[in-house]
């Protein structure tokens, strides 16, 4: 018996336009498509665009492609016949919920907010999780509750399995006790603070950091920077690789002491500074800077050579200047891959010593092409 034709009637491809200036394709061929996908699903399956004609379209690899129609399988939207076509499933289409595990996360509420990498990491963690089958609950805490019984309790009410702890911090020894004394699973992600933990999975920037001052050093003669520092700022594994990096090149340092005076005095200090360059390695002393005064940000942005080592900084309820920064940033979407691919294979679970993720120095890039709006 013949094949019943699959009626395609599929309007032409969006603009190839949606793709320029993407960091990230697949992730964005993904969005394009999905969305594509989800305007022209009917009751029935209908054929889809090929790979190859998807791959013309946009002038994108075939592999890239193929990664994003595996993501829109995982999501229920395709199905790949092999030898034959791709389907776009119909609205009836029975999909059976199939829960891998139950996945918490502890966040830290201010962090949350302020901080662009923080926030990226959960983003991109927890949208991989769901699209391979875990289920996921997110639990916000304040910096006292670490202390306490009360985090711990509030995972356990979420009836999670296991615990993703991004960038747990020093007080995070008692709360993982009281986790294993529940049964659950603690795995920790160590990003720019010294963990109290041990931790799975590492970010370092510390490379990238290298590779940032010796280009100030040989591009651009950069022998003298500033770094803004407040009372409570603590050590960093950041802020120990910066002054590595800079007694390895032999780079003078000075520090800049914030001591809570108004911000937009102490910006037009550094806009008058002589030093070659400005690096902020503190995230949160950035991230306080760009949510009180992102005017007085910007102004400094653009009258001096500014680095920010954890990553593109938010600017809420301001528009992202379009001014070239230095950056040291992570690629978060393969980090959540890789934690997950672990999770479903049990790889994450082996003491076989940390996972490394490398981050990227990017010099002279558009703030606003990196900048996260909130």
């Amino acid at each position: 018996m013949p094949r019943k034709k699959l009626p395609r009637a599929l309007p032409p491809l969006p603009s190839r336009l949606g793709l320029r200036g993407a960091v990230h394709k697949t992730e964005r061929l993904t969005e394009i498509l999905r969305t594509v996908a989800l305007e022209n699903q009917r009751e029935q399956p209908r054929a889809f665009y090929a790979l190859r004609q998807v791959a013309d379209w946009f002038r994108l690899p075939l592999a890239t492609v193929s990664r994003a129609y595996s993501h829109l399988e995982k999501e229920g939207l395709l199905t790949r016949v092999r030898g034959s076509k791709t389907l776009l499933q119909g609205l009836n289409f029975d999909r059976q919920l199939k829960v891998r595990a139950f996945v918490g996360f502890p966040a830290s509420l201010s962090a949350f907010v302020t901080t662009q990498a923080y926030r990226m990491f959960f983003i991109k963690i927890r949208r991989e999780l769901r699209l391979r089958g875990f289920a996921t609950a997110m639990v916000f805490y304040e910096k006292d509750e670490v202390r306490s019984p009360v985090l711990s309790e509030r995972l356990r009410s979420s009836e999670v399995d296991t615990v993703l702890w991004f960038q747990p911090p020093r007080d995070a020894a008692k709360t993982t006790q009281w986790l294993g004394d529940f049964g659950i699973r603690v795995i920790g992600i160590a990003h720019d603070e010294f963990s109290s933990i041990p931790c799975r999975y590492e970010v370092r920037r510390d490379r990238a950091i290298a590779q940032l001052l010796e280009k100030w050093k040989s591009a651009v003669a950069i022998d003298h920077v500033i770094i803004p520092q407040s009372q409570d700022t603590p050590s960093s594994v950041v802020g120990e690789a910066l002054r590595a990096a800079l007694d390895d090149l032999k780079i003078r340092k000075s520090v800049a002491m914030f001591h809570g005076q108004r911000i937009e005095k102490f910006l037009r200090s550094l806009q008058k500074s002589t030093a070659g360059g400005i690096i902020f390695s503190s995230a949160a002393l950035a991230a306080k800077f760009c949510f009180r005064a992102p005017e007085a940000v910007a102004d400094l942005l653009r009258s001096q050579r500014v680095a920010f080592l954890n990553g593109p900084v938010s600017m809420p309820f301001a528009e992202v200047p379009n001014i070239h920064v230095d950056l040291v940033v992570v690629d978060w979407q393969q980090v959540a891959e890789q934690i997950v691919e672990d999770l479903i294979d049990q790889t994450a679970f082996q003491d076989a010593g940390p996972t490394y993720f490398q981050a990227e120095a990017k010099l002279r890039v558009p703030l606003s092409a990196f900048v996260q709006s909130i």
